[in-house]
């Protein structure tokens, strides 16, 4: 059992207790999510809802709250859903993005 005081750092412990980084999963999960949504060709609510932008909404003053394609948008571009139609290259670049988020974290 270990306690904060043990100054055990993060990556040590998930690696002694073989847990996963949630931050990375949840990453994971959000890249091939929107990959899969860029390849969709049909008028499903869900692409039609990654498109959308509200008419009525004014945002705030001060630090704009992040939209749920503002990070992939930050890492490849506007046209990451045009990136997204080859598999390859996604698959590639999905690679390079959590490679970027260990180098943070």
């Amino acid at each position: 059992m270990y306690t904060r005081r043990d100054r055990i750092t993060n990556q040590n412990l998930r690696e002694k207790t073989n847990v996963h980084d949630i931050i990375k999963e949840i990453k994971v999960k959000k890249w091939r999510w929107a990959g899969h949504l860029a390849r969709q060709h049909d008028k499903r609510w869900t692409k039609k809802i990654t498109n959308w932008t509200p008419r009525t909404c004014v945002r705030r003053r001060g630090r704009q709250s992040r939209r749920w394609t503002d990070e992939l948008r930050e890492f490849i571009g506007v046209l990451w859903q045009r990136r997204a139609q080859d598999r390859w290259k996604w698959k590639i670049d999905e690679e390079a993005f959590l490679l970027q988020l260990s180098e943070i974290g």
